[in-house]
């Protein structure tokens, strides 16, 4: 995750005047009580349940961001985010003005902390995965699922959804199926395994997806990814509201 960034932007947690600086303003309560329930565990110096959260490694320096967080310079997401192999694939400023418009007005990001963030939202370094377990709240997926998947149903309703989440963050999203499709995307090895570490193969397809406002699984049968992945029609299913894609590299 990038450092830096501006410390005059607005508290982001701050919404009791009307702004645009974080889409989702309504999730606030909710990350204030995961934020302040890590700062309650770094006062009281627990120290193992801490390690379990954050890992071992670099804990004290995670520690300091967190509880810098309320008073943190602030960046936007797709900037913040860009050390992430997926969003450095996605090369926001390599974009035509148009792809970059469309990024930013129909994309979401899905965050430990701050539940759902539009990639122009501004957000302190902080580091927490989806995947984290804190105590008495539990893992943060399940935390955010009641909270978050009301607004991506709302947010996807009537429309084609390229969904290019990880496979943990798709448990934070209750799926009411308000959209027209939802397409998934795994990409293979030549041999028939499926690869785990995909990010920066999604970024690249994202990339891609947002350069014109109407591509959709057919698209892809001409399209050569730069990673050297084809569209399968013979592993993929793509019948139905709900469609699997498969890239298997040639």
């Amino acid at each position: 995750m990038a450092g830096g960034g501006n410390p005059f932007a607005p508290d982001v947690f701050d919404y009791r005047s009307k702004t645009t600086f974080n889409y989702f303003h309504q999730l606030i309560p909710e990350r204030r009580e995961i934020l302040d329930h890590l700062l309650d565990l770094i006062q009281k110096d627990e120290t193992e349940i801490l390690e379990g959260i954050f890992g071992p490694e670099a804990l004290e320096d995670t520690m300091s961001l967190i509880q810098a967080v309320y008073s943190a310079p602030l960046m936007a997401a797709r900037k913040r985010f860009v050390p992430d192999p997926f969003f450095s694939a996605v090369d926001f400023d390599g974009l035509p003005t148009g792809a970059q418009r469309r990024l930013l007005e129909n994309s979401i990001i899905l965050s430990g902390l701050f539940g759902l963030l539009r990639p122009d939202d501004l957000v302190p370094e902080y580091k927490l995965s989806m995947t984290a377990n804190l105590p008495g709240t539990g893992p943060l997926a399940l935390f955010w699922k009641p909270y978050i998947s009301p607004f991506l149903n709302k947010a996807v309703r009537d429309r084609f959804v390229w969904d290019l989440l990880p496979e943990s963050h798709r448990e934070a999203w209750d799926d009411n199926e308000s959209y027209t499709v939802r397409a998934t995307v795994a990409f293979y090895n030549s041999n028939g395994s499926i690869l785990k570490d995909d990010a920066v193969y999604r970024g690249q397809l994202m990339s891609f997806i947002v350069r014109d406002s109407t591509i959709d699984v057919e698209a892809l049968d001409t399209w050569r990814h730069p990673g050297g992945f084809k569209l399968s029609r013979r592993k993929s299913s793509l019948e139905g509201k709900q469609k699997s894609v498969a890239m298997v590299r040639r």
